[in-house]
């Protein structure tokens, strides 16, 4: 079992999610939900849906809007996101649970864990009660810091700015938010979207973990999961499927 996150850590957070706004579009969401994850249109048609570590809940809104989910579940530890989001998402659909991920107990058929995994107290435990949380054959998808020469090379900066007044931190993320730009994804968010990832990057979180490529798989292998059925779908990106093997994940060719 996971230990509860620290306070420190959800207050930052908290504080992150309620004061900033930000910006995504129905396009920039259909991007992130379905051709990132390499997931066709019907891919959460008639599923349970769990948006873990949901923040402000954008993800949990756009699922609601763009999907035809039979039910969405966002999980949130800090109380003022949940208050947050349930101001404003007014889909029937949509359940709150205000309460640790890595001690959260629900079932569902799909759960996503976009930008969230690096930030936990023990990133195994959280994935291992994740897992032992889906339905037999539901999947996972999972995003991670992943450890590059750029992560790796931002994170002295970080290990100062992080220390700052969170005031003073805001007013410097102008200076920082073209680091987040050098890439299309960063680019297609804009620059106030660009400054948020800035905050969060560099801000006073309790924990930022990175991770290698193997040591991503290690991770979702040592929660259960067989190795052939996870997938890579992109870098730091994994799509993973409980239940017996084999269920590939692959897609298949049909000769016509």
């Amino acid at each position: 079992m996971a230990e509860p996150q620290s306070q420190e850590s959800v207050k930052s957070f908290e504080h992150q999610w309620t004061q900033f706004q930000t910006w995504d579009s129905e396009a920039d969401y259909y991007r992130r939900l379905f051709t990132d994850q390499g997931v066709l249109h019907d891919y959460y048609d008639g599923k349970v849906v769990a948006d873990v570590g949901s923040g402000n809940g954008r993800a949990s809104w756009f699922l609601a809007k763009l999907t035809k989910a039979k039910k969405i579940i966002s999980i949130e530890l800090a109380i003022k996101n949940i208050e947050k989001q349930k101001s404003y998402i007014k889909d029937p659909r949509v359940e709150f649970i205000q309460e640790d991920a890595g001690l959260v107990k629900f079932k569902a058929d799909i759960i996503c864990c976009f930008g969230f995994i690096q930030h936990t107290r023990n990133p195994q435990a959280v994935l291992k009660n994740l897992v032992a949380n889906l339905n037999d054959g539901g999947e996972l998808l999972v995003s991670f810091y992943g450890k590059t020469l750029a992560t790796m090379g931002l994170e002295p900066l970080r290990f100062l700015l992080k220390r700052l007044p969170k005031k003073i931190l805001w007013v410097l993320t102008p200076l920082l938010a073209p680091i987040f730009m050098a890439r299309k994804a960063g680019r297609s968010g804009g620059f106030k979207n660009a400054r948020v990832t800035a905050y969060d990057w560099f801000g006073s979180h309790h924990y930022q973990y990175y991770f290698s490529e193997s040591e991503a798989r290690t991770h979702l292998i040592n929660c259960g999961l067989h190795p052939n059925n996870i997938l890579k779908i992109r870098k730091g990106a994994y799509r993973a499927r409980a239940g017996e093997f084999p269920l590939s994940l692959d897609e298949t060719l049909k000769a016509f």
